[in-house]
């Protein structure tokens, strides 16, 4: 395997073949993404998923690991590279999957950069089906942080915040990758809890999405958009001791679990 400054040198030569479509800028800065998977804590009995590996800059230091790996890119041409560049290495695969398919059940670690316009949809599937991970490290545009800590509410922070703790973020200037980005980006850490083995998250977090399409209502407005008479939604509210003019924001999860319990015994 090539040193790493060579190895990013040809990263950083490959940068005409980015796909926007696919959302692809290669991260040239062998030191951030050493730090980066540096914060996945590897030890040798870890299962280690990379989403979306493009050129191999985290990967480069993930396939040195002393662990299974495994590295799934949707660009063919990615897989091509990665494959003539991590030949003979030990406990890795590499392979053409999408992440949003993906069986992750099996990985104890996940690490990724992920493009920005599917980052909440791949931190959601993790979150619903990563039940046996320990560990998520990802890199998203820096606009993006925020809105993943309890001080912004929605559905997909009520979940994150309840099967994990998210770090602060390091950030990443956008001049670490070619092509450069319009914006930088922030690199956080998700130490999962034993709440993602729960097994009414997806029916809650569904039913989450659901009333905060309208969260300016009450949630007696919205509840009754769900169950279709707001007669119905009044008793729900009642059976969970929810004032019915708070607004879905001002829920917690455990409100919204208790309502997924009463609606599934109507």
């Amino acid at each position: 395997m090539l040193d790493k400054e060579k190895y990013f040198q040809n990263v950083k030569s490959y940068k005409f073949i980015a796909n926007k479509s696919l959302g692809q800028n290669f991260l040239i800065d062998y030191s951030v993404a050493e730090k980066i998977v540096e914060k996945l804590d590897i030890s040798s009995d870890d299962n280690v998923l990379e989403i979306g590996a493009g050129l191999g800059s985290l990967s480069y230091f993930l396939v040195q690991k002393n662990c299974s790996k495994t590295l799934i890119d949707i660009d063919e041409k990615m897989l091509g590279f990665l494959q003539e560049n991590f030949k003979n290495i030990e406990e890795l695969t590499i392979k053409r999957e999408n992440i949003l398919k993906a069986n992750l059940s099996g990985f104890s670690k996940i690490i990724g950069n992920l493009p920005y316009y599917i980052t909440s949809g791949i931190i959601e599937h993790i979150l619903l089906n990563a039940v046996n991970t320990k560990k998520v490290v990802l890199m998203c545009q820096k606009e993006v942080y925020p809105k993943l800590t309890k001080n912004n509410v929605s559905p997909l922070s009520i979940l994150l915040n309840y099967v994990s703790e998210i770090s602060s973020p390091m950030n990443v200037s956008r001049n670490s990758f070619a092509p450069v980005p319009h914006v930088d980006s922030a690199v956080f850490t998700l130490t999962i809890n034993e709440n993602i083995k729960n097994p009414t998250n997806k029916g809650v977090y569904g039913l989450m999405c659901k009333l905060f399409l309208h969260r300016r209502k009450n949630i007696l407005n919205c509840l009754s958009t769900v169950v279709k008479t707001r007669e119905i939604a009044k008793n729900v509210l009642e059976k969970c001791s929810l004032n019915e003019n708070l607004r879905p924001e001002q829920l917690i999860i455990n409100d919204f679990q208790k309502l997924f319990e009463v609606l599934q015994s109507l």
